[in-house]
């Protein structure tokens, strides 16, 4: 009987381990860190867009993670960034982000296009005849 008892005690402690680490490795936790970081940024309102992780990229405690900045007034206008994390016990905390291609930069950048054609050649003038 107490074998028994001893069994189910350690298989219940293994499983909650599981399911621990399972919650902790998830697009879900990863979002929360990035918005808990961003709400630490004067710069950044928060309430003006949606936070959306496309894609996370685990490798023991460390992540790396994509995500799109959506405006809540022009939906249409969409800031990529890329983001590598460090798990620290059951959370995870932003070590660095970097821009991702796209027009601006959440963390207080200006939101404008990059440019698209190169600047003109400066022009040398001629000797006349």
């Amino acid at each position: 009987m107490r074998a028994i008892l001893l069994y189910l005690v350690g298989a219940a402690l293994v499983l909650s381990g599981c399911s621990g680490s399972a919650g902790v490795q998830s697009k879900a936790a990863i979002q929360e860190a990035i918005e808990r970081h961003l709400q630490k940024q004067s710069s950044v309102l928060l309430d003006n867009m949606t936070v959306e992780v496309q894609d996370v990229k685990f490798e023991g405690d460390r992540a790396n993670a994509d995500v799109k900045f959506r405006s809540k007034q022009s939906p249409d206008v969409v800031v990529g960034r890329q983001y590598v994390l460090r798990r620290v016990g059951k959370q995870w905390q932003v070590e660095s982000s970097s821009s991702a291609g796209g027009m601006g930069d959440p963390h207080g950048g200006p939101m404008s296009p990059q440019p698209t054609s190169p600047s003109p050649a400066p022009v040398t003038p001629q000797p006349s005849h």
